[in-house]
């Protein structure tokens, strides 16, 4: 019985040992990684960051000399971009509007809308603005804006925000495309007639800037309600259209009052109401 027992146990010691063995060669298979995450696609940054900031004029530098003269009131020489292409600001005592692109390069157009002899970096700051052929943000919070060849450089800082104009209490005139249809001479009361009135607009924005049309020509400005009715335009280019635009820019550029008349329809007069301009409802103002 002794000698049966350990062959038994012989048996099952080597039974153990080939089965031990065999699960050795069975092959693990190899641990899977888990999957790398997709690389998250870069945040695309706003094509433009240069809009809605008052800009304020620090410097300009002589690319050839590498004379830098600083401006000593950067506040009083600012420009502000809006987005739909239209700009504004102030070059010391005198304001200015105009328009702005980046198409083919940096392009700005100014007219100041009264031009006082301030004396100072007034000239200097319009007649740069209006050759800046090259900008756009230095990479340090500023903007750069360059004459052709890099010749000049300005450099402006960030001022803030762009004052939100507050909201016109009783004001209805403003984002809508008004039509000019006709103008009435009040001593003679002759009505002249506008054959096209979809081709002389003005539009009032609330920011206190003004853009329209005049048959050929397109222009800017800048209206305001304090103390009457006041309207400045400038024609980006003035075209020969030979039609009414002359007299349509002339007339607006002498408003002195106006407002709503009641039927939906805006009416603007010139000192002491000589020339009385109707204005229909062509729509809102595209955004």
């Amino acid at each position: 019985m002794k000698r049966r027992f350990n062959l038994t146990v012989v048996a099952a010691g080597a039974l153990t040992l080939v089965l031990l063995a065999a699960a050795a060669c069975v092959p693990v298979p190899p641990a899977v990684a888990p999957a790398a995450a997709p690389a998250a696609a870069p945040a695309s940054a706003s094509s433009n960051t240069i809009t809605g900031i008052v800009w304020q004029w620090v410097s300009v530098t002589d690319q050839t000399t590498k004379q830098t003269t600083t401006v000593p009131n950067p506040a009083s020489y600012t420009i502000i971009f809006n987005a739909d292409g239209t700009t504004y600001g102030k070059a010391d005592c005198n304001s200015f509007t105009g328009t702005w692109s980046q198409q083919n390069g940096f392009h700005i157009q100014v007219v100041p809308t009264v031009m006082a002899a301030c004396g100072t970096m007034d000239s200097q700051y319009l007649t740069l603005l209006k050759q800046v052929a090259a900008g756009g943000p230095d990479g340090a919070g500023n903007l750069a804006l360059e004459t052709a060849g890099g010749a000049q450089r300005m450099l402006f800082r960030n001022g803030g925000p762009a004052p939100a104009a507050p909201p016109a209490s009783g004001n209805t005139i403003t984002g809508i495309v008004w039509q000019w249809v006709s103008v009435t001479d009040q001593t003679t009361k002759q009505t002249t007639t506008v054959p096209n009135p979809a081709s002389y607009t003005i539009i009032f924005n609330v920011n206190g800037t003004t853009s329209g049309k005049a048959d050929c020509n397109s222009f800017t400005g800048t209206w305001s309600q304090q103390n009457g009715f006041h309207i400045q335009v400038v024609p980006n280019v003035m075209a020969a259209c030979g039609t009414l635009d002359s007299q349509y820019l002339t007339l607006l550029n002498q408003v002195a009052a106006g407002g709503p008349d009641g039927a939906g329809n805006l009416a603007l007069e010139t000192a002491g109401g000589a020339q009385r301009m109707l204005f229909r409802n062509g729509g809102p103002a595209p955004k």
